[in-house]
């Protein structure tokens, strides 16, 4: 029987309407046949609910901690510090509120047009001298946009200790994803050495009761798969399967996933990206740390022989993740291609 098939059996103890919780530590301990039981733990998931919770992944806490400290610090920076460093075309830097469309919205009719009341601060790994693109101006590659040190003290060491660590632990997820999809468990490895990721840290403000806004409106995420830790308040929403938006449940020290449109894609629908959006608060700021994990830039995304067949013939045709994500980025953050 295929992990497909034994998924089945697990979706079938598993609401759609609910989001499951997987024990990853098994996983991470190099424990018998741990890597196909949560392969199949993550197929009923992913063609489910399309999020899920990982619990004992052994993030340190004070990582996170670290993070959310120096953003509060960041953010409550006067807007003219801010925009020293407004985020360019490789997406990297500062995101002022009430700036960014997301055109690829789910709500596209209501919202498309409705800037996002959010701000952010968007990074990837800093390219040293060894890397391969070191210095030659590729796009997604190295392009970060660092405060003044004597701005915010520690920023810069904070968020790349967060983006570092969330990304090697994103790494031990390949093994069961490829098996989920009936796969080899390296299959995907080679797709993301030196991989492009991104960590955003964001700001939600406080909306006034009378304002008719979504902090941020429904989407779908461009990643592979993106990894939340809890944020310092409620106010993520997640469209159910069955069409109804519902506040993210609270798991202690619970990593919550999901899956984006490159997984998505490259599974051709086999796996989901769920809708999901942000509630205005009316009480106070609402921060948020979320890691991307995106392929190398020249990673080829062609729909997965596993997932083409008959009843679900290829969907896409064969693309680079870096002509994928300048596609995205073109359609969402055109605002920012006119900036170094």
């Amino acid at each position: 029987m295929s992990v497909q098939d034994e998924s089945v059996q697990a979706s079938a103890k598993i609401d759609p309407n609910e989001i499951s919780v997987i024990d990853i530590g098994p996983v991470l301990a190099g424990a018998p046949r741990a890597v196909e039981q949560a392969a199949s733990q993550f197929h009923a998931a992913c063609t489910g609910m399309g999020f899920l919770f990982l619990v004992n992944h052994g993030i340190d806490p004070e990582i996170v901690a670290r993070t959310f400290e120096v953003s509060r610090r960041f953010f409550a920076l006067p807007p003219e510090e801010k925009l020293k460093v407004r985020m360019n075309r490789h997406q990297c830097g500062y995101m002022p509120p009430n700036v960014s469309v997301h055109r690829d919205t789910f709500e596209a009719r209501e919202t498309a047009k409705t800037p996002q009341a959010s701000e952010a601060f968007k990074f990837t790994f800093d390219l040293t001298p060894d890397d391969p693109d070191y210095g030659k101006g590729r796009r997604f590659r190295g392009h970060n946009k660092w405060p003044d040190e004597t701005t915010v003290p520690g920023l810069r060491t904070a968020f790349i200790d967060f983006h570092v660590t969330f990304e090697a632990f994103a790494r031990k997820l390949l093994a069961p994803l490829s098996v989920s999809l009936d796969l080899p468990p390296a299959h995907f490895d080679p797709h993301f050495e030196r991989s492009s990721s991104m960590t955003r840290i964001a700001c939600y403000p406080r909306v006034a009761e009378e304002t008719e806004v979504i902090s941020l409106p429904g989407h779908l995420d461009l990643s592979f798969l993106s990894l939340i830790p809890p944020a310092t308040k409620p106010g993520l929403e997640i469209l159910t399967p069955s069409g109804e938006w519902i506040e993210q449940p609270v798991v202690p020290e619970g990593l919550l996933f999901n899956t984006g449109i490159t997984l998505r894609n490259w599974s051709n629908h086999v796996y989901k990206a769920t809708p999901h959006r942000v509630r205005k608060d009316t009480e106070g700021d609402r921060h948020s740390n979320i890691f991307f994990l995106y392929p190398n830039v020249d990673a080829r995304m062609e729909c997965l022989p596993t997932c083409v067949g008959p009843d679900n013939p290829a969907q896409y045709a064969p693309i680079t993740f870096g002509e994928f994500h300048a596609d995205y980025a073109a359609r969402n953050f055109s605002y920012a291609e006119d900036w170094d």
